[in-house]
């Protein structure tokens, strides 16, 4: 059978960048829901809104070109590679062969999988398409209206077809409301706070990152909240416009707010801050609450950071266990193994294969066929290869780290049942054709550096079998 070798170097780390996006992106919006939802820091929650999601989308990949040197500084730190101690050995992505059942389905299920991606990708560029068509239908819905340049802005006469509303530099004016100047004054200072703080640039920032994460459930949160934000500074802007009544300040404006917020529908403006937006009961409420935002509420976004990405940098950069030591008979008579060459398991220019980590991949791929006694036996699981990359550039003490065992229950000497691991035919059989492959790899290595030396680095990767 021919193996087939998942889309590793795309689907694979698709998924890996989603699920560690889709983790970013829960605990922010935790936070914001439980801390910060409702608290007057209406500046400090719009930029953490903001950057929410935009870390989500590029911290992951960061984070893995910075893993080994992550690795690197906790080992120096952690004292376990003070002194030039070298380390037993760095993990490669795995390598995930499947036994299809015939040429037909390995092709379809090949296809299919590549196809993820590029899917992915279409449905983002369709989302940015359709975010770049309502920008352009506002545009052209309203280019021909009258207008008036003011300091700051641009006023555009509505006429009745659009509520008092702001896009950009934009304030769309109905001057068919029928507002008292007083009410004009105050709903005029709200939208020009809208275009004097940049709301429109930031939240088609908040757009273009939704469209990007759109298979993450969390992301979709975020507009919703970055819109209450924005109504919220707009109201404390317009509340200097707006005369106050003894004992209540808020009052006649949170009356205005009631009155235009129940006389009116609201039309399809998905990009404009609509001053009639159905958000009139929290916005009185905020309108109303003078209760000051405790500090630490503020700071407990950066704890909360560093062990996300504390964690997410130790997932990447996590070591394998030792293996278990090998099992042999009373009768053997094996002369003891030579010592491991010492390598090195991080090292400051890191070994190089020839045509890279996705030529690495594909080649071992290639070269390896599931054993047909492996497959008749269903048998399927996870090899670990490691081997040296010495200072030649040559491979060197290429073996099992851990393979594939079967567990076996007997009943003891005393009536209690025993486990026993053991290595069958058809293990043994698997872990033949991933050590074959490694051996037989036909691009040639670059040797890593130490302080400029050539060294030997060690390299374990996992080959997972699957039916």
């Amino acid at each position: 059978m021919l193996p087939l070798l998942l889309p590793t170097t795309s689907l694979l780390v698709l998924l890996s960048w989603l699920g560690q996006s889709t983790l970013l992106l829960g605990a922010g919006w935790l936070l914001y829901y439980l801390v910060l939802r409702r608290e007057r820091c209406f500046g400090y929650n719009r930029r953490f809104l903001l950057l929410v999601p935009w870390l989500a989308l590029g911290l992951p990949p960061l984070l893995t070109l910075g893993a080994p040197w992550f690795m690197r500084g906790w080992a120096v730190w952690s004292g376990t590679l003070g002194g030039g101690m070298l380390l037993p050995g760095g993990l490669l992505p795995t390598v995930r062969i499947l036994a299809a059942p015939g040429p037909g389905a390995t092709a379809v299920a090949a296809n299919a999988l590549a196809w993820l991606p590029a899917l992915y990708g279409a449905v983002a560029l369709g989302l940015l398409l359709r975010l770049g068509g309502q920008v352009l239908h506002l545009w052209l819905g309203t280019r021909h209206w009258p207008r008036q340049l003011r300091p700051g802005y641009t006023l555009v006469f509505s006429g009745g077809r659009r509520p008092i509303s702001s896009f950009g530099r934009w304030i769309f004016w109905d001057e068919t409301a029928g507002l008292a100047p007083a009410e004009a004054a105050a709903i005029l200072a709200h939208e020009v706070a809208h275009v004097q703080q940049g709301h429109t640039r930031t939240r088609l920032l908040l757009e273009v990152a939704r469209a990007l994460l759109w298979a993450s459930p969390f992301v979709h949160l975020y507009p919703r909240a970055l819109e209450c934000t924005h109504e919220f500074l707009a109201d404390a802007a317009a509340l200097g416009a707006t005369p106050a009544t003894p004992g209540n300040p808020a009052g006649p404006y949170a009356a205005l707010l009631a009155r235009l917020a129940l006389g009116q529908f609201q039309p399809d403006l998905p990009l404009a801050h609509s001053f009639t937006q159905s958000l009139t009961l929290t916005r009185i409420r905020m309108l109303t609450s003078y209760a000051p935002t405790p500090r630490w509420k503020r700071w407990l976004a950066l704890p909360l950071s560093a062990a996300l990405l504390f964690t997410m940098a130790c997932e990447k950069a996590a070591e394998l266990p030792p293996p278990p030591p090998p099992t042999l008979s009373a009768s053997a008579t094996l002369a003891p193994p030579p010592p491991p060459l010492p390598a090195y398991n991080q090292a400051q220019q890191m070994p190089e294969y020839e045509g890279g980590p996705k030529q690495l991949l594909a080649d071992i791929a290639a070269l390896i066929k599931y054993p047909e006694v492996a497959r008749a036996e269903k048998l399927e699981g996870r090899v670990f290869v490691s081997f040296i990359v010495a200072a030649d550039g040559s491979l060197q003490a290429v073996q099992v780290r851990k393979g594939i065992e079967t567990t076996s229950t007997d009943p003891g000497s005393q009536g209690q049942p025993a486990r026993a691991n053991s290595s069958t035919p058809a293990a043994q059989a698997l872990h033949e054709a991933a050590l074959n492959a490694v051996r037989n790899l036909p691009g040639r290595w670059t040797p890593g550096r130490e302080k400029g030396q050539a060294v030997a680095v060690q390299y374990t990767i996992p080959i997972t079998f699957a039916l």
